[in-house]
């Protein structure tokens, strides 16, 4: 009897995720459910206060606006700077007007602040990222494995234990989409962090990331449109990531975190005066449209995910309304034209210049 019974749950494990379109509902307007519980102790009085602020709404809105619309005044005084330094000076090389930098980026200072300010973000990116990752792995291959042997040992009254081996690929999409025993919260398991912790400073880290714009501001260069929109939309994706608790979010997470730990690696590199072969920002660039587009696309796959829930004996949704979905959707708005203008960057930035030397060699 145990084996049959044994050879049923082995067969069970094995569909532990199905294919299906996703249904109508999540199609529909969101309903704005409460916020997700916050990821800190009761006693964390002054980070709770501050996670349930920086969730409205309106806070993400105004910021990136006000953020969108400084850049580009700051924008025009930039230029007309540029343009008086690049007059004085008379004909000038080149296409690009000359960078105008403030007296005080010239200082120690400032250099030392640029500096700190890409190890910080270098260091906070491999934390998160190592840190998300080793949760993902705990949770798919340990808490997931015990909690569904520990379930059905129970439905069955204690009177067989099961040994078997589970599925790794829909034990890591169990792991994502099940909010409850996933990687959303943890709360069984205080040695790890759960993407709500995780998605939440990832989602306030956005804030601080703006100090590259300003950096480069201060150094007497315009801001892209790239650059501003890049900032701008990354804050409202994260706030709906993390305010619908959405399970795509940990793509975000985990994706741009790896992503952003090359990248200020680099820039602190470049601020040491070290030399890396150009063929290491290039690289970079595709990195981030690779990542885009794959992580666009995985996010979209969420919808068509569905996972056994092992307490209800269903299969469930991974992404089960309209307000789950509608942070999904925002995402894949804001990816899509970001991917468009890193491409159009990549090709000028690379493309055309090699095209424009083998011309000249010809």
């Amino acid at each position: 009897m145990a084996e049959i019974l044994d050879a049923e749950f082995q067969k069970l494990t094995n569909k532990l995720i199905s294919l299906q379109f996703p249904k109508a509902q999540v199609f529909r307007l969101p309903a704005f459910t409460a916020p997700p519980d916050s990821p800190f102790s009761p006693d964390q009085l002054v980070l709770n206060k501050i996670y349930f602020f920086v969730l409205n709404g309106e806070f993400p809105l105004v910021f990136a606006l006000s953020y969108f619309i400084l850049v580009h005044v700051c924008n025009s005084f930039i230029r007309k700077r540029q343009l008086r330094l690049a007059n004085s000076k008379g004909n000038f090389e080149g296409s690009k007007l000359p960078a105008a930098p403030f007296f005080f980026t010239k200082g120690c200072l400032f250099r030392n602040f640029v500096l700190l300010h890409n190890i910080f973000l270098c260091i906070y990116s491999v934390w998160t990222f190592i840190g998300m990752s080793t949760t993902i792995h705990e949770i798919s291959n340990q808490v997931l494995p015990s909690l569904f042997a520990s379930s059905y040992s129970q439905n069955l009254e204690g009177k067989h234990v099961f040994q078997f081996e589970f599925p790794k690929s829909e034990l890591f999409w169990q792991s994502i989409c099940d909010l409850d025993n996933g990687i959303w919260f943890n709360n069984k398991q205080q040695n790890l962090k759960g993407l709500s912790f995780y998605s939440f400073w990832f989602y306030i880290s956005k804030f601080y990331e703006i100090v590259d714009t300003f950096i480069i501001l201060l150094k007497g260069r315009p801001s892209s449109l790239l650059q501003s929109y890049h900032h701008a939309g990354a804050m409202i994706s994260m706030w709906a990531g993390v305010r619908f608790a959405s399970p795509p979010i940990w793509i975000f997470v985990v994706f741009n975190s790896f992503i952003h730990s090359v990248m200020y690696f680099y820039f602190t590199l470049s601020c040491l005066k070290v030399r890396v072969p150009k063929a290491l920002k290039q690289l970079l660039t595709t990195m981030q449209i690779i990542q885009f587009v794959a992580g666009g696309s995985l996010a979209t796959f969420h919808l068509f995910i569905n996972y056994y829930d092992m307490v209800d004996g269903i299969f469930k949704p991974c992404i089960p309304n309209a307000d789950k979905a509608m942070a999904l959707f925002i995402n894949v708005a804001y990816l899509t034209p970001l991917t468009m203008l890193f491409a159009v960057f990549w090709i000028e930035s690379y493309a055309r210049k090699k095209s424009t030397v083998f011309k000249k060699d010809q």
